[in-house]
């Protein structure tokens, strides 16, 4: 069954009557065998810096003007791995050919990826901008929505991911909550110190 644009603009690689040939957002050439090429190919307009989820490390982030509805980005570059576990499963996708056949694009190796590799997992359906998509054995990016300048791309990686990627985020703001309780009780055994030293010596405390 043919794919229509809307889900998978690719299915009509020429062009579709309604919204015309797929655009892309290409990444700028780097010579072959740069041993750090992804921060040099990042397209213009685009700039790979820490994410403004917790713990997740770097993310892609728009920095100039609008990225329209359904512009693309891709493919995803990496390697290709035909077992899952030696896949990094945080920067790996699954890729069907022929009848249950699989085998696995892996961006754990950061000298053989582009930009996407760092797009994160949105925490939630309102965060998510881009939607992934496989064509020929290859996975390729487009926008659900305009992304604004200064927001982060942001992806839907899979329920499971995305489960995990929940836990995660429940277990950093626990921690979190506990340094600011064990900051706060620290802020009051100080205080109550300084207190008896002033009253040790005489003085008032306001």
């Amino acid at each position: 069954m043919m794919i229509t644009c809307v889900s998978n603009p690719l299915a009509h690689p020429q062009s579709c009557d309604t919204h015309g040939p797929p655009v892309f957002l290409k990444d700028n050439p780097v010579d072959k065998g740069h041993p750090s090429p992804v921060f040099l190919s990042v397209p213009t307009g685009l700039r790979i810096g820490p994410s403004s989820i917790p713990e997740a490390g770097l993310g892609v982030f728009n920095e100039t003007s609008d990225l329209p509805l359904g512009l693309h980005f891709g493919a995803f570059e990496g390697e290709i791995i035909e077992v899952k576990q030696q896949s990094n499963r945080w920067h790996s996708w699954q890729i069907t050919y022929r009848r249950n056949s699989y085998e696995y694009m892996d961006g754990k190796d950061t000298s053989l990826v582009n930009l996407m590799r760092y797009v994160n997992c949105a925490r939630n359906d309102e965060e998510q901008n881009l939607v992934a998509f496989q064509y020929h054995r290859r996975i390729f990016y487009h926008t659900c929505q305009v992304i604004k300048p200064g927001c982060e791309l942001l992806i839907w990686y899979g329920d499971e991911y995305g489960r995990e990627h929940e836990y995660q985020r429940k277990q950093w703001e626990e921690k979190e909550g506990k340094k600011k309780e064990e900051l706060t009780t620290l802020r009051g055994i100080a205080k109550d110190e300084e207190e008896d030293e002033w009253a040790l010596f005489g003085g008032s405390v306001f």
